[in-house]
């Protein structure tokens, strides 16, 4: 099953196997697909949660989300748990203190290898961790997006 959450900004789809979110796609939103912002009909608990954080500016906690993690290595998901215990709605890290929150002090550039494959964005909100020079390192979505994310967040 696949969920939408469509927002001004971007559009994000859970993609659900069985009773676990196994992936989210994040994408912005092109000229022909805007449409008005909402949720898929009858959304799960999960996209609700979102769906308050993201339109009606009211954040919610997704810490238990039902995450299929059976395809990370263990580093990947230390690296992805640690961000989102650690890194609460309108702040942000860099990748070297990610790491080393995580456990592993010299490893953020496997840090930063470990955000590009996050299989859930904005569930794992990679978009807030940034360079140690404070600029907005990468993201998927595109750096575009990224500053929309972390703008949302700030307001």
């Amino acid at each position: 099953m696949i969920e939408y959450l469509f927002h001004n900004s971007f559009i994000l789809q859970l993609h659900w196997s069985g009773n676990k979110v196994s992936q989210t796609v994040l994408k912005p939103v092109s000229g022909n697909e805007k449409q008005a912002a909402g949720t898929s009909k009858e959304p799960s608990f999960l996209l609700k949660a979102l769906a308050r954080g993201y339109l009606d500016r009211e954040p919610s906690l997704w810490l238990n989300a039902p995450l299929d993690w059976s395809s990370l290595s263990s580093f990947q998901a230390g690296i992805l748990k640690t961000l989102l215990w650690s890194v609460p709605w309108g702040r942000t890290i860099t990748y070297s203190r990610l790491a080393a929150l995580a456990g592993h002090p010299r490893a953020a550039r496997a840090a930063g290898t470990a955000m590009a494959n996050n299989p859930w964005p904005l569930l794992i909100p990679c978009h807030r961790v940034i360079g140690a020079n404070q600029r907005c390192g990468g993201f998927t979505g595109g750096m575009e997006l990224k500053k929309i994310l972390l703008n949302l967040e700030q307001e």
